[in-house]
């Protein structure tokens, strides 16, 4: 299974929403919504923390890839989704 989060060098973690990689987090009722990094759950926000926070000690955002895909080929030679934003600087 392929991992579903790019990791950028200017501490950007681009994704795609995908269980039980990467989902919104839904809070009880009794909670507050959660803002930022907490606004996610799943293995690729776990391994985030540990990698980047735990081991590097390194501040990053999650944030979620605007077209919600993981990146193909255009006919005009760019690329969209995950791979886009990499290539075009979007992130």
């Amino acid at each position: 299974m392929a991992v579903k989060t790019i990791c950028l060098c200017a501490r950007v973690c681009v994704c795609v929403q995908s269980s039980p990689y990467l989902e919104i987090r839904q809070p009880p009722d009794d909670e507050t919504v959660h803002s930022g990094n907490g606004r996610y759950e799943g293995y690729c926000v776990e391994l985030s923390d540990q990698l980047f926070g735990v081991k590097l000690g390194m501040n990053y955002e999650l944030r979620l890839v605007a077209d919600k895909k993981y990146g193909g080929r255009l006919d005009n030679g760019t690329w969209d989704g995950m791979v886009g934003e990499l290539t075009n600087h979007v992130c």
